[in-house]
Parts: structure tokens; sequence; C-alpha cells
């Protein structure tokens, strides 16, 4: 499974998108050459283990751009097999714009109408 790899992260907040645990990240450090800001992980809980955190199968991720003529920062997609990058914008730089967009894309990946829940944020 393709998915950015962090070895370290500040985790800032938990929601429910239906039936999908987010999770959300920043502050991150990643192994190679593309670095992220902040990713979003997306879990499908395991009813039989609702309390074991289950490997990410999706991420959203603001990836910090190493291009000096384009924006700051690409929003990237790991649907597991492969990346998809949804454009760059100085705004993936931003921790709240970036978490709203980024569950918006899950929603829509997903195919989940309902808004996501927040069940848990550092800051609270």
């Amino acid at each position: 499974m393709y998915l950015p790899n962090i070895v370290n992260a500040r985790h800032v907040d938990t929601y429910m998108v239906g039936p999908l645990l987010v999770t959300v990240f920043t502050d991150c450090e990643a192994t190679g050459y593309v670095q992220y800001a902040h990713v979003l992980f997306v879990h499908v809980l395991d009813p039989q283990e609702p309390y074991m955190l289950p490997e990410p199968m999706f991420a959203v991720a603001a990836e910090i751009s190493q291009f000096s003529n384009s924006g700051s920062h690409f929003l990237g997609v790991f649907p597991g097999h492969g990346h998809l990058n949804l454009g760059s914008s100085p705004d993936w730089a931003d921790l709240s714009k970036f978490t709203q967009r980024a569950l918006q894309v899950v929603g829509e990946h997903f195919n989940i109408n309902s808004k996501p829940v927040r069940l848990h944020n550092t800051d609270d």
C-alpha cells in the first residue's frame, strides 16, 4: 500500500466521516524526498476490535513543494495505490484549511454525504 511514510508527527485531530475513522497530523517528518506539512489518514475500524487503530488505507497530504514556480504546497491524495495531485496552493500550509479540504476529499472519494464529526482535538 502506497501512503506517506511518516516517522514523526504531532497528532492534532480525530474525526468520524461516516463509518471511517480519520486522524490528522501536522509537523510531519517523512522518510524520502517528499516532505509533508500535514497528513490526514483514513482507517476502517474492525467491529470485532473497535478499540484497535488499524493501519491507514487512504491519505490526503499537504506536500511541501520543491519547485519555486508553484504554490507552496500540493494537495496529494493516496488512495492506497498510486498518487493523485489535486493542485498547489499556499492554503494547504494552513492546518485548518488543509483539514477542511482533506475531509471534503474523503467524503467525495468514499461517497459519504454526512458531515464529519470531530471526536478529539489536542487543543481542546
